[in-house]
């Protein structure tokens, strides 16, 4: 489960879970099968931690195959099966199943990851269990009006899943797996100085065994939804669509309610990366 350490000249790599197979699905606006939901990865997971030696600032990813995606103190992460994950960002929801093969042991440890490093929530905090089985082939179907609820009812009504055809629905998807790969690999090789960033204090959710008091400061979502959201905003631009700006400034799929040290972007890095 636990993976290698690397040093590299500005910071170290961590692999903090590993497993050897996993299945990444995407929901989006528009998707009304009754029996599935598109299957984008299936792969080896891959949870990895990113620090830089001279500001201390982190950020944490997932990765399915060659897809990933940052997870935050600021960002959703709900337990919605025994081996069921939901992660919440600005217009994307995903889904992560891992297979039956995986024991309890090991998904316990997974859990705590997420605990350490998201906006974590468990659906079966009570014990009365979960909204369904997982081995029913709609799964994911039956579980998304639940994820959403409880989205809605933390971010608002304005946050929204993937809108468009797939072809838009997988670029932005795409872009956030770059965006990611990107930024996290700036960390540690040097390209992200401390110039590029803003560390500040904001309110997110202070639940039992999860620590707020570190001298790093945790990634915030919008170091790479900023990105992603600049770049299709300039797109749409660009092609003559005047909702693009009003768009740019919806929620950013993050929850503030328990102080704690996040970093960003400022808008000399935003710049920086847009180049």
């Amino acid at each position: 489960m636990l993976g290698t350490r690397r040093e590299l000249p500005h910071g170290t790599v961590t692999e903090i879970f590993k497993f050897e197979s996993a299945s990444l699905v995407g929901m989006m606006m528009g998707d009304h099968d009754e029996h599935s939901l598109p299957v984008w990865r299936v792969g080896e997971f891959v949870v990895k931690l990113y620090v830089q030696a001279i500001t201390h600032i982190m950020m944490t990813t997932c990765c399915v195959g060659d897809l990933q995606w940052p997870i935050s103190r600021d960002s959703m992460v709900i337990r919605v099966g025994e081996r069921s994950f939901a992660f919440v960002m600005l217009g994307l929801l995903y889904g992560l199943q891992l297979p039956p093969v995986c024991d309890e042991d090991t998904v316990d440890t997974l859990e705590r990851v997420f605990i350490k490093f998201s906006d974590y929530i468990n659906l079966n905090q009570g014990g009365n269990g979960y909204p369904c089985p997982e081995n029913i082939a709609p799964f994911w179907v039956t579980v998304r009006p639940v994820i959403e609820s409880i989205v809605h009812g933390k971010l608002g009504k304005h946050w929204r899943p993937m809108e468009g055809n797939e072809a838009t629905s997988l670029s932005k998807v795409v872009r956030t797996s770059a965006t990611t790969k990107t930024v996290s690999n700036a960390i540690v090789t040097g390209f992200l100085k401390p110039t590029h960033v803003d560390i500040f204090v904001v309110k997110v959710e202070d639940r039992r065994k999860r620590y707020t008091d570190s001298e790093e400061a945790f990634s915030s979502i919008s170091a790479i939804t900023d990105i992603v959201n600049s770049l299709e905003t300039a797109c749409r631009i660009m092609v003559g669509d005047q909702q693009a700006v009003e768009d740019a400034n919806r929620e950013d799929g993050s929850v503030k309610t328990a102080r704690i040290k996040l970093w960003k972007l400022n808008q000399l890095g935003l710049s920086f990366f847009l180049r």
